[in-house]
């Protein structure tokens, strides 16, 4: 399981699938569609990173575990933001300090 994704592997990562675990037996497939900086720094980063899941059935927000072929297995933090004819959107937001070489 990771505990760190930089913005950059998400960003490598856009337009490409990922599996959501709803539960044990249960998955969805969602699709990266964008990686937005929010004023990163050399210090913290920050970013929001938009899936596409489909239009059924609207998750609630909480953390999910969510796999990708080349990212691996990690938990996020999905909030729906909006629905339209493509089906139903997610956002993550990071906010996180960069650790610093002495």
């Amino acid at each position: 399981m990771r505990d760190i994704i930089t913005r950059e592997e998400f960003s490598n990562s856009v337009n490409t699938r990922f599996k959501l675990e709803i539960d044990e037996a249960n998955f969805l497939e969602m699709e990266l569609v964008t990686v937005d900086d929010l004023g990163s720094t050399p210090r913290q980063e920050q970013f929001s990173l938009v899936f596409r899941g489909p239009a059924a059935p609207i998750l609630p927000q909480t953390i999910y575990q969510l796999e990708h072929a080349v990212i691996g297995l990690f938990n996020i933090f999905l909030v729906p933001i909006g629905r339209d004819n493509l089906g139903v959107n997610y956002e993550a937001v990071f906010n996180r300090f960069v650790e610093q070489e002495p």
